[in-house]
């Protein structure tokens, strides 16, 4: 009977290889093919993992609801690869006032959003506080691996676009207002909601008291927030000024040097970790310290386009696990209150923060309504989930998982049939209106 089971489970795999590559393909290739159309890489590959949920891979989808070290670190190095990828393309250099929408996303626009998805969890999905907080905490981030398709082109690259080829007397991918804030939110708002999925876990172990608020302040709020900054912000320094003064005479050579904006993301993430600090804040503190040292060097854009590709390799792989799950009937058993949570999240509460957070920007009312809307949800919020549930038991947590995945499919589905449309409204009027000047 084992050797049986053993020839099964090479059956099995020998198919798992066959999809992971067919993934891993249409992600290199389809963003570029699918820029003019109502249909995003992410959607193309999670249909994919749900058509092979007919295959008999021998996969149970309730090893979701286990405690898993697993999935924790596999999403935890996706999240930290897309957060580098995102900080290495901003070409705005860091200021208050040029930021001053990102501050108001993530001050404003990110507390709302985990108030009211933890009051949503309790009062409809019947959670207990400790669990409707983690619920809260864990959806409030917009997800830096799925959102990279609507965020800011390559570096330096202005008016050309290097996945649709478009040049500068064309609508294009430049670093707008939308995109820009899409991309920084992605980027800081990962590390920022670590402190609230904390709280969670020590009001669940601890209950609720002054005292364990006061720790979990010190702690978690300014020591893990100061200590990420720090090492991202002097790491990233002294990454440029090695890193961009490096001699390249090669096209080969370009390629390996390119592979140390992966080794960077892993160092960064490491020391701040080992020291206790927010190891996704210093990773994307320390993309931006670099992007910002010696800006127009060239070598930016081959570190960002070897971290880009690896971020698109991971993310296949991610969504096509996903959808795998989600076609062997993972989300059978989602209940009435949790769908109603699920759309919530997407259609209203997201939408209305975000535009809350906004009011007052001066900036046009129809690009307010983009990055509100525009709030994916995804990968990062796995690995809150599982980080959480490592620690301690919340009474309920299956429930948060299912609304959590539900949500993800939703996002992934509603924001990539709609985000293409909207983004090339967007760039179409934005183009009108600079020409008519």
């Amino acid at each position: 009977m084992e050797f049986l089971e053993y020839l099964e489970f090479f059956g099995h795999y020998k198919i798992l290889l066959l999809i992971i590559g067919l993934a891993i393909l249409a992600a290199t290739y389809l963003p570029r093919f699918l820029s003019s159309y109502p249909v995003s890489m992410p959607m193309v590959v999670l249909g994919m993992g749900i058509f092979a949920g007919f295959f008999p891979l021998g996969i149970d989808p309730d090893f979701m609801y286990s405690k898993t070290k697993l999935i924790e670190h596999v999403t935890e190095i996706a999240v930290i690869i897309a957060l580098m990828e995102a900080g290495l393309k901003i070409d705005r250099l860091f200021d208050w006032k040029t930021w001053r929408i990102t501050w108001r996303l993530l001050g404003i626009t990110m507390l709302l959003t985990i108030l009211l998805i933890s009051v949503t969890g309790w009062w409809i999905g019947g959670l207990v506080p400790a669990t409707a907080l983690l619920l809260g905490s864990v959806m409030a981030p917009t997800d830096p691996v799925l959102a990279s398709d609507i965020q800011v082109a390559a570096p330096n690259q202005g008016a050309k676009d290097e996945e649709s080829g478009k040049d500068e007397n064309e609508p294009n991918r430049a670093e707008d207002e939308v995109r820009f804030s899409l991309t920084s939110e992605a980027g800081l708002n990962d590390g920022l909601a670590f402190p609230f999925t904390y709280l969670a876990v020590f009001i669940a172990s601890s209950g609720f008291s002054q005292e364990v608020v006061g720790s979990w302040f010190a702690t978690h709020v300014v020591y893990k927030i100061g200590v990420g900054i720090a090492i991202g912000y002097f790491g990233g320094k002294l990454a440029g000024r090695y890193l961009l003064n490096i001699p390249v005479y090669s096209d080969h050579s370009k390629a390996i040097i390119g592979l140390a904006s992966v080794a960077l993301t892993l160092i960064l993430y490491g020391i701040a970790e080992l020291l206790a600090g927010y190891g996704f804040i210093a990773v994307f503190v320390g993309a931006l310290a670099l992007r910002k040292f010696d800006p127009d060097n060239s070598q930016h854009a081959q570190l960002h386009r070897v971290i880009e590709k690896v971020q698109r390799i991971m993310t296949s792989c991610l969504i096509l696990t996903f959808g795998i799950v989600i076609g062997f009937g993972f989300l059978a058993d989602v209940n009435v209150p949790e769908a109603i949570i699920s759309v919530l999240i997407v259609f209203l509460i997201r939408p209305l923060s975000g535009i809350l957070g906004l009011m007052g920007s001066k900036i046009p009312k129809r690009e307010i309504w983009a990055i509100s809307f525009l709030g994916l949800r995804g990968i990062g919020s796995l690995y809150y989930f599982y980080y959480a549930i490592n620690i301690h038991d919340f009474e309920g947590q299956n429930s948060v998982l299912n609304i959590l995945m539900l949500t993800i499919l939703f996002s992934i589905v509603v924001h990539g049939f709609l985000a293409p449309l909207i983004m090339k409204k967007l760039d179409k009027t934005s183009f009108t209106e600079k020409n008519n000047i």
